[in-house]
């Protein structure tokens, strides 16, 4: 398939899919007005138009969160996670393999679709994570102009994979500045990472107000999605209302839910919802598209442009659990401690269909999870909605372990 025979009529079964999810959505009896706002966020992206008026800097597309946003921004660019949860775009990517990663898939359909924020980026920057996204700028078939590759050190514990990282990150920022025609400002860096300190505050913040129960999996879930998309400084101010507005934790036999695996992205929630009408509640995740992209402001006390980039290649490099780094025993200990810390006593393990990296994973995550005493359930599916009633079966028979 050429990617610029792709047309507006992708579009239609697009809002339809956007439509529906947003309506169910409102329709949550812990609705309030503070979620509107994230909800126009996610919507923007299915007109072209609002989304360019509501953010008219250029755009650069992210396939992972692993470039640091910061650096993006004092450039003078708008960074967003390219969209990769709709089934509808999913279904334009015919010329791939049927079994291949559903989020590639989606995230091809969006960079097609003509007039796209994906397909209207200044820049589109991917880290090569997994193989599927090593294949990515090859598949989007952009001029080399608009693609930067990152090459992601998959050992990150020593010396030489930050030193590996932080390459990549300035080699980001030199390709930028060509695209901006400005260099690199000091004071700007420092200004963004002060606009994203507020944000990654407000994060922290409703991280512990999920763990309390204050604030449900599915809206922590929608807000994380809203920060990929928005502007750092309107999101903050709209979680920050959010907060303002959470509800007092109440008293509940719910068992307390540990979502690990393949990323969820909106429109499809699939699996969030059917873990609650199963009678469980998600309050921790390491998703990448959740609970992982809160990496916290840098630490740093060289305010060198040098010392600056360095902190935050570090900080967004070694606070990654992603399943592709070689050395990643972090990951299930961090798991562990936040199961322990919090009296969470199960974890449901969610896999898409075609993605290898969470899915090889996934037996050795089991056997440390039921070691430590905890219950473990696998659920592997794609974004169609034909399994959920056998999905929503095998949770309710899960829940009955607890």
């Amino acid at each position: 398939m050429n990617i610029a025979s792709c047309k507006h009529e992708s579009y239609a079964p697009l809002r339809s899919e956007y439509d529906e999810e947003l309506t169910l959505l409102r329709q949550r009896d812990d609705f309030s007005e503070e979620f509107e706002y994230f909800l126009q966020v996610l919507a923007a992206g299915i007109d072209p138009d609002e989304f360019k008026s509501k953010y008219t800097k250029q755009l650069v597309g992210l396939a992972c969160v692993q470039a640091p946003f910061e650096l993006i921004d004092a450039l003078g660019f708008h960074s967003f996670r390219m969209r990769c949860g709709s089934l509808s775009m999913h279904e334009t990517a015919t010329h791939l393999p049927s079994l291949a990663c559903p989020v590639i898939k989606s995230c091809l359909g969006h960079s097609c679709a003509a007039g796209s924020p994906e397909n209207s980026c200044a820049l589109t920057v991917v880290p090569t994570t997994c193989d599927w996204t090593v294949k990515l700028p090859e598949l989007l078939r952009k001029a080399e102009d608009k693609i930067h590759i990152m090459d992601l050190p998959h050992l990150k514990q020593n010396e030489r994979g930050r030193k590996r990282w932080l390459e990549e990150v300035y080699e980001l920022k030199k390709v930028l500045e060509q695209k901006s025609g400005k260099k690199l400002s000091r004071r700007e860096l420092m200004n963004s990472i002060g606009k994203y300190a507020d944000a990654w505050d407000a994060w922290g913040r409703l991280v512990e107000a999920r763990r309390q129960r204050k604030i449900s999996g599915v809206w922590f879930l929608v807000l994380a999605n809203a920060f990929l998309q928005d502007d750092a400084k309107s999101w903050t101010e709209g979680a920050n209302a959010v907060l303002s507005a959470c509800r007092q934790p109440v008293a509940t036999t719910r068992p307390a839910i540990f979502l690990a695996g393949s990323p969820i992205s909106f429109p499809n929630l699939k699996i969030m919802r059917l873990i609650e009408d199963a009678g469980m509640d998600i309050v921790a995740d390491e998703l990448c598209t959740s609970e992982r992209v809160f990496v916290g402001a840098p630490v740093y006390d060289d305010t060198s442009e040098y010392g600056l980039l360095k902190s935050l290649s570090e900080k967004y490099h070694l606070a990654c659990t992603c399943p592709t780094f070689a050395d990643n025993e972090r990951r299930i200990r961090n798991v562990l401690a936040t199961m322990r810390d919090h009296n969470i006593t199960g974890v449901v393990y969610h896999v898409l269909k075609g993605c290898h990296p969470y899915d090889i994973e996934c037996a050795g995550f089991e056997k440390a999870i039921k070691k430590a005493g905890f219950h473990f359930t696998k659920i592997e599916t794609d974004f169609s909605s034909e399994d959920e009633k056998q999905i929503l079966v095998r949770l309710e028979a899960f829940k009955e372990l607890f």
